[in-house]
């Protein structure tokens, strides 16, 4: 009874906020503070010392258009979320607002945003972007989002730790690692150097691509697919990586003698630590010799990649859309994708993308060759819901600890997953 009375007060509550979402959206609200015709807000999430840089990164498209001045607001991650959630209902939201799958889900069904797709003069901009990215944020027929950056995520290892224990870093490694090479690699250079640890990884991340591997992804157009044999076997193998004792252990594996997963090589204590390219900058800046590899997959599996797209929307009350548009334009061409990559995400733009990949003169191999592996099976998981994520979580650390199996795992994953979709 208790558990019925939750799920009707958060359909009411949703049902609230659509209702006053919709409101907002023909333009009953947005009667707050003034907005000078001439900016273009833009919001997103950004730690201190990547605002500047954002900035800096807006500076050329101003010189080149006059009439329209760029000023951001930042916040940190989840605040900037919940500070949309405000900022939608009283019609004070940014003009481009930055959001991602994770954060995104409470708002991926509102009839709030622009049809992006619809928009001719970002007819080109959009057919210039990798192809999976080009609908990737959809509500029904309507384009209401269009990706500015791609999200993944590679072991980052200390060149001098490979180094010392006269091991060669495979970052030019065509192929993913199963679960038991890459726990090896890095286990063989921790005990050569005395390292704690082999490598703080996430954990969510790695189950994630071992059942997308074989093709039994957690999640599929609504659908738990991870309970099949292979899905089951992608589960155990997973479950043997992390309990190998070469990664971090969920508890410790974003905090305490480890820190984060993009700083685990600076710690001291692991050989490698998971980042997106946006994490490089960081450990380059603060001196650190650093190369990338291959993330994992399951025995006999695929290569895939499992990503997340930074994206951009427009609210519909937005009073300078057009000149927002000319901002996504400019954020989208193949230079100022390059731009961004050297600070941010891998770049959309097709050209971008490709320089990045390729042009070994401009763009490190050692640090870029590994995100590639697997480029071409990319899965997106689905924007998830709190309630499933929790669930998930809580599935996730029974595993790890031995409470329930890897059968029992993608059963429950199934039976009772569906629930909190």
């Amino acid at each position: 009874m208790k558990t019925e009375k939750k799920h009707f007060f958060a359909k009411v509550a949703s049902f609230c906020l659509c209702g006053a979402l919709l409101i907002g959206s023909v333009g009953l609200v947005g009667c707050g503070q003034k907005r000078d015709p001439n900016k273009v807000y833009i919001s997103r999430w950004a730690l201190e010392w990547e605002k500047p840089l954002f900035e800096a990164w807006t500076d050329k498209f101003e010189e080149e258009n006059p009439g329209i001045e760029v000023e951001w607001d930042f916040n940190p991650y989840t605040a900037h979320f919940d500070k949309l959630r405000t900022d939608l209902l009283s019609g004070e939201a940014a003009d481009i607002i930055f959001v991602n799958n994770w954060g995104w889900e409470p708002y991926s069904k509102i009839d709030v945003f622009e049809d992006l797709g619809a928009v001719e003069s970002l007819s080109a901009t959009r057919s210039g972007i990798l192809d999976s990215a080009q609908d990737a944020f959809r509500q029904g027929d309507k384009i209401v989002g269009i990706p500015v950056g791609l999200v993944s995520r590679v072991p980052v290892v200390g060149t001098k730790d490979f180094e010392n224990a006269g091991i060669d870093i495979p970052y030019d490694r065509e192929t993913a690692f199963t679960g038991e090479e890459l726990a090896n690699l890095v286990g063989d250079v921790a005990d050569s150097v005395n390292k704690a640890m082999g490598i703080n990884i996430t954990l969510t991340d790695a189950l994630l691509t071992f059942l997308a591997s074989v093709d039994a992804p957690l999640i599929k157009d609504g659908k738990i697919m991870c309970n099949t044999p292979a899905g089951v076997k992608a589960v155990q193998e997973f479950y043997d990586f992390a309990t190998s004792g070469r990664v971090v252990p969920l508890s410790q594996s974003y905090g305490g003698m480890y820190g984060t997963a993009d700083n685990a090589v600076m710690s001291g204590t692991c050989v490698a630590g998971y980042t997106n390219p946006g994490g490089l900058k960081s450990l380059l800046d603060s001196g650190w010799d650093i190369a990338t590899i291959p993330t994992v997959k399951a025995e006999g599996g695929k290569d895939v990649v499992v990503a997340d797209f930074n994206a951009l929307v427009v609210p519909k009350f937005s009073k300078v859309k057009e000149k927002a548009y000319k901002v996504i334009e400019y954020m989208l061409s193949q230079q100022a994708q390059l731009e961004y990559a050297v600070f941010s995400d891998l770049p959309v733009n097709k050209l971008a993308f490709n320089e990045v990949m390729n042009d070994s003169e401009n763009w490190d191999p050692t640090l870029y060759s590994a995100y590639g592996v697997g480029i071409d099976n990319l899965y997106v998981p689905p924007a998830l819901s709190t309630d499933f994520q929790t669930f998930l979580g809580g599935c996730l650390k029974n595993l790890l600890d031995g409470a329930i199996s890897a059968e029992q795992f993608c059963l429950k994953m199934e039976q009772e997953g569906k629930n909190y979709i």
